[in-house]
């Protein structure tokens, strides 16, 4: 079945690039495989409207415009950030953004990007502000993210304590309810976090301490081709300024 498909992507890709693709022979066998593309809520890389029916945001609209101008169909979903990840790295012809490419993930995808730049913060009570300003100042305390967080395998490899949650929101509520010590996320979601959860008078930023590229992460079964025609066409919205006009918007 695998091969098939291959077989069909490289039908589809070749009739795309040579024009072909009104032709009987390439109507007849050019039907690509749908790309499931999963995400979490990360503010402002990826967000939804209240109803979760459009999936917008910095990251995002660079997703859409890279699918749209490559012709290939696929659809976004949004859930929690460990099952985005785990689908994307056990289903072919799946792929998870805004994923951070570090070496621990680095054989597990066929990597798109960077499609974004964001920075990781450390969060925590508003007596801490201004005297903890940097990592080792909390070496013993406990430090919570969400599962499957790229923070995981980077503070816990060096040394620090990590506490996981499924969602953001509920790792904030445990420190504004002392239950944790410190919550780690993208710099700006976590202010967003703060002021949506209304916890403004216990939970404050209080320091960057990492800044990372995001990808779009896709399964190492699918197609080169299509991995290499992504990566062509953000180099294309790069050079006429699409790129940085997403960018703009956030």
């Amino acid at each position: 079945m695998r091969i098939t498909n291959q077989i069909n992507t490289s039908i589809f890709l070749t009739c795309f690039v040579f024009g072909l693709a009104f032709s009987n022979i390439c109507d007849a066998q050019t039907k690509p495989t749908t790309i499931t593309v999963t995400t979490e809520y990360l503010y402002p890389l990826n967000i939804t409207d209240k109803d979760g029916a459009v999936i917008t945001g910095q990251s995002a609209d660079k997703v859409h415009e890279l699918f749209k101008r490559s012709q290939i169909p696929y659809q976004i979903t949004m859930m929690s950030w460990n099952r985005a990840f785990e689908l994307a790295r056990n289903s072919s012809d799946t792929c998870v953004f805004s994923t951070v490419r570090i070496k621990e993930r680095e054989s597990t995808f066929q990597w798109i990007g960077p499609i974004a730049t964001g920075n990781w913060a450390v969060f925590g009570s508003p007596d801490k502000f201004g005297k903890v300003t940097r990592l080792e100042d909390i070496k013993q305390a406990s430090i919570g993210t969400e599962v499957g967080n790229v923070s995981v395998a980077y503070l816990s490899g060096k040394g620090y304590r990590m506490v996981t949650s499924i969602e953001t929101d509920t790792t904030f509520k445990n420190v504004a309810r002392g239950r944790i010590d410190y919550a780690t996320a993208g710099d700006i979601h976590g202010k967003k976090v703060i002021m949506e959860n209304h916890l403004e008078d216990k939970v404050v930023w209080l320091f960057n301490y990492q800044t990372s590229d995001y990808y779009l992460a896709c399964n190492l079964k699918m197609n080169a081709e299509i991995i290499s025609l992504l990566n062509s066409k953000l180099r294309e919205m790069k050079l006429d300024g699409t790129y940085k006009s997403i960018d703009s918007k956030y």
